[in-house]
C-alpha cells in the first residue's frame, strides 16, 4: 500500500451527513456569490453569448454543431449543455446565463477532488479549495456567468485530468496494473474532451506528458495502459478529428496563421513585463478587466502576498517531508508529483500566453482561465499544511484564508458594469434592446444590416424572427446563412448603426443617390424605407482612404530599448476631409513592428500620434513619430499606419499601407 493510501486510511473522513451538509453549503455559497455578480454587472447579454444561445437552439432543432460558428478552436460542449437547459426550462437570456453558472459549479467539485488528492487525502484541503472556487475571484465569477463556450470547462477538465493522473501514478507506485490503466484511461479521455472543447487544453496535455515522463516509469512501461490511454484520448477528442476531416486541417491552419502573425523581434521578457502587471491582478481578483485602475494597490498587494504565501507553504511542506518523517507517518502528506504538476501546468500556461496570439488580451486574459483548475488547489494545500503546524502557523493560515476571501468579495463588491458592458465603436450596447425590437416590429422589419454586437443579440432575443447581416462589422460573419438571407432580400433592408457610423453612412447614401428615413432608438441610428437596395454596409472608415505615407530619415542602427524620432508626411487622398483632432473620427498616426525576414508581426499596437490639424482632401501634414526599439538584438522594421481609434486601421481597407515597400528596416544591437 502506498504512503498516500496509508495517510488516507489514518485520517478519519467526514461522515455522510457532514459531507452532504458541506456540499450543500458550498453550492448555496457559490450560487449566492454568482447571483451578486449577476445582478451587479453580468445581467447584460454579450453578442458572443447570443451566438452560443443561437447554436443551442439550432442543436435542439436537430443541427449537428461540433465547433462554434466561425471559430475552429472552440468546441460546442457548453452549447449542448445550454440546449439541454433550454429543453427543460425554455429559451431565455436568464436561462442562458444561469446554464453557464450551473456549469461552473463542476469546477468547485473538481477542485475539491484535486486538492484532496494533492494534499494526500486531506479533506480539509478539498473543502478550502472548493470554498475559494465558490466565492471568487471576480474574474472567475464573471466568466461563470458568460456562456461563451469552453473556457471554464477547460479548467474543470484540467483539474479532473490531473486528479485522475495522480491516482494513476499512485496506483502505479503500488503496482496495481488494473487501477493504473483505469485512471490513466480516464485522464486521457478528459484531456481528449478538453482538446475538443478549447485548444488551451494544450497546457494540461503538456503538463501531464511531462509528469508521465518524469514520474510515470511504470505507466510508460505498461504497453496495455499506453494503448488504452491513446484510444481514450481519441474517443474524447473525436468531434475535433471529425471536424478537421470534414474541413481538412481547419484548426491547424488557424493555429499556424495565429502564431505566425505574432512572432517577431519583441522578446519574451518584454512581453512578460507588459502583460504580468495587469494579467496577474485580474486573475487573482484584485483588478477588473479593462479597468483604468485596479481596486487599489492594497488589494493587489494583499492578493499577491496571500496567494504567494499559500503556494510557498505547499512547496515548503514537500521539502520538510524527509526531515520530519515521523510527522509524515502520522499526518497526510502532500504529493510531490501533485504540487509539481500544478506548478508545471501554470508555468506552461503563462509562457504560451505571453508568446502566443492571446498576448494582446493581457487586460482580459481569457486564455488563462484554465489556471483556475490549479490556483485554488495549490493555495488550499498550502493553507492546510499550516493549519496543523502549531499555533503561529495556524493563525497565519487563518489570516491567509481571510485575506483571500476579502480580496474575492471586495472584487465583486466594487465591480462596475460599465467596464464589462459590451460596446461597439465606443457606444454601449444597452442591457435591454426592447425599444429597438418594438420599433423594428412596428415597421415590419425582419431582415436588417447591423453590427455584430447588436445583430446577434436581436437574433437571439427575438427567436430569430429578426435576422441581421453583420459581415465586416467588425469582422467576417460567423454564421454566413444570416448574411445570405439578408443579401437576397427582395426589398431594401434597413440599417442599424452607431451614431459614429451614421455620419459616414449618410455621406455614402447621399453619394449613391439613395433616399431614406432616419430615426434614433436607444442612441442607435435606424435607416429605413431606403429608396434602393443598399448592399455595401458598412462604409465607415472606408471613406477615409486612400492615404499616402512618406517616411523621412531615421537611424538604421539602434541600441536595444532605445527610442528614435522620424518625420512622417501624411497625405489625405480620400473623398472626405479628415476632421479636427479633438473629434471622435480623428485620423491618427501609429506604427506596427515586424520581423523583415519572415514578415511576422511582433507588436501590432503602439502609441498614437496626432496629425495636429484637420486634413482636407488632397492636403498633407508632417508628424514627428517616436519609435520604441525592441530589447532583442537583430533585424526589425516599423510600418507606419493610420488609425481611427476604436473603429479601424486604415490599412484594413488600403492593404498597400502594410506592403513590403513600406517596411522600414533597422538593426538592433551594438554597431560594428
Amino acid at each position: 500500500m502506498s504512503n498516500a493510501d496509508k495517510n488516507t486510511n489514518k485520517q478519519t473522513g467526514p461522515s455522510l451527513a457532514q459531507s452532504i451538509l458541506v456540499c450543500a453549503g458550498l453550492v448555496i455559497l457559490a450560487l449566492a456569490a454568482r447571483a451578486v455578480v449577476y445582478f451587479r454587472v453580468e445581467n447584460v447579454l454579450h453578442a458572443e453569448e447570443a451566438v452560443q444561445g443561437l447554436m443551442a437552439r439550432h442543436i435542439l432543432g436537430g443541427s449537428v454543431q461540433l465547433f462554434t460558428y466561425g471559430l475552429p478552436y472552440l468546441g460546442t460542449l457548453q452549447a449542448h449543455l445550454v440546449a439541454l437547459c433550454f429543453a427543460l426550462l425554455g429559451s431565455s437570456v436568464a436561462v442562458l446565463k444561469w446554464a453557464a453558472a450551473m456549469d461552473s459549479l463542476l469546477l468547485v467539485a473538481a477542485n475539491y477532488l484535486l486538492a484532496r488528492e494533492v494534499a494526500g487525502g486531506d479533506h480539509r484541503a478539498g473543502r478550502i479549495a472548493a470554498f475559494l472556487t465558490a466565492i471568487g475571484p471576480l474574474y472567475l465569477l464573471e466568466w461563470s456567468l458568460r456562456p461563451r463556450g469552453g473556457h471554464l470547462e477547460v479548467a474543470t477538465l484540467s483539474a479532473l485530468a490531473f486528479w485522475a493522473l495522480l491516482r494513476a501514478l499512485r496506483a502505479g507506485h503500488g503496482q496495481d496494473a488494473r487501477a493504473t490503466t483505469r485512471w490513466l484511461a480516464l485522464c486521457a479521455f478528459l484531456l481528449g474532451v478538453g482538446w475538443w472543447v478549447h485548444l488551451t487544453m494544450f497546457y494540461a496535455i503538456a503538463a501531464c506528458a511531462i509528469a508521465i515522463a518524469a514520474w510515470g516509469r511504470r505507466l510508460r512501461g505498461d504497453l496495455r495502459a499506453v494503448v488504452v490511454a491513446i484510444f481514450c484520448f481519441m474517443v474524447g477528442s473525436l468531434p475535433f478529428w471529425l471536424y478537421n476531416v470534414k474541413y481538412p486541417g481547419q484548426t491547424f491552419r488557424w493555429l499556424w496563421v495565429a502564431f505566425s502573425a505574432r512572432r517577431g523581434p519583441i522578446g519574451f521578457f518584454d512581453r512578460l513585463a507588459e502583460s504580468v502587471p495587469v494579467t496577474v491582478p485580474v486573475l487573482l481578483g484584485s483588478r477588473q478587466t479593462e479597468a483604468a485602475q485596479s481596486f487599489g494597490a492594497m488589494m493587489v498587494a494583499l492578493s499577491l502576498v496571500a496567494y504567494a504565501v499559500a503556494i510557498w507553504a505547499a512547496i515548503a511542506a514537500i521539502r520538510r517531508q524527509k526531515a520530519d518523517a515521523e510527522s509524515c507517518r502520522e499526518n497526510p502528506t502532500p504529493s510531490r508529483e501533485g504540487i509539481a504538476l500544478l506548478l508545471i501546468f501554470s508555468a506552461i500556461a503563462l509562457v504560451v500566453f505571453v508568446i502566443g496570439p492571446s498576448f494582446p488580451q493581457a487586460k482580459d486574459p481569457r486564455a488563462l482561465l484554465s489556471l483556475y483548475g490549479a490556483l485554488s488547489p495549490l493555495a488550499a494545500v498550502g493553507i492546510t499544511q499550516w493549519w496543523t503546524g502549531g499555533r503561529t502557523k495556524h493563525q497565519a493560515a487563518v489570516l491567509v484564508l481571510i485575506a483571500l476571501a476579502i480580496v474575492h468579495v471586495n472584487g465583486y463588491r466594487r465591480a462596475e458594469r460599465d467596464v464589462v458592458q459590451p460596446r461597439v465603436q465606443g457606444q454601449p450596447v444597452p442591457v435591454s434592446l426592447e425599444p429597438l425590437k418594438l420599433f423594428l416590429e412596428a415597421t415590419g422589419t425582419n431582415l436588417i444590416y447591423s453590427n455584430f454586437y447588436v445583430g446577434y443579440r436581436l437574433g437571439f432575443e427575438t427567436g430569430e424572427s429578426m435576422i441581421a447581416c453583420t459581415d465586416g462589422d467588425p469582422w467576417p460573419e460567423p454564421y454566413p446563412l444570416y448574411a445570405e438571407r439578408v443579401r437576397v432580400a427582395d426589398r431594401p433592408v434597413p440599417l442599424i448603426v452607431t451614431a459614429r457610423m451614421a455620419e459616414w453612412l449618410e455621406a455614402d447614401l447621399k453619394k449613391h443617390g439613395i433616399g431614406c428615413e432616419v430615426t434614433t432608438v436607444q442612441d442607435f441610428r435606424v435607416f429605413y424605407n431606403l429608396t434602393a437596395p443598399y448592399r455595401a454596409y458598412p462604409p465607415g472608415p472606408k471613406l477615409c482612404v486612400p492615404a499616402k505615407i512618406e517616411v523621412g530619415k531615421y537611424p538604421k542602427q539602434c541600441q536595444p530599448g532605445a527610442m528614435f524620432s522620424v518625420q512622417v508626411a501624411v497625405t489625405n487622398e480620400s473623398s472626405i476631409a479628415w476632421p479636427e483632432p479633438t473629434t471622435w473620427r480623428t485620423v491618427e498616426l501609429s506604427y506596427h513592428l515586424l520581423d523583415p525576414q519572415t514578415g511576422r508581426m511582433s507588436r501590432y499596437e503602439n502609441p498614437r500620434f496626432s496629425l495636429g490639424k484637420p486634413v482636407g482632401q488632397g492636403e498633407s501634414t508632417t508628424v514627428t513619430m517616436d519609435v520604441k526599439v525592441p530589447n532583442v538584438p537583430g533585424r526589425c522594421a516599423f510600418v507606419p499606419d493610420l488609425v481611427i481609434e476604436a473603429i479601424a486601421w486604415l490599412s484594413t481597407f488600403q492593404s498597400d499601407l502594410r506592403d513590403k515597400p513600406n517596411w522600414h528596416e533597422f538593426s538592433v544591437g551594438p554597431g560594428r
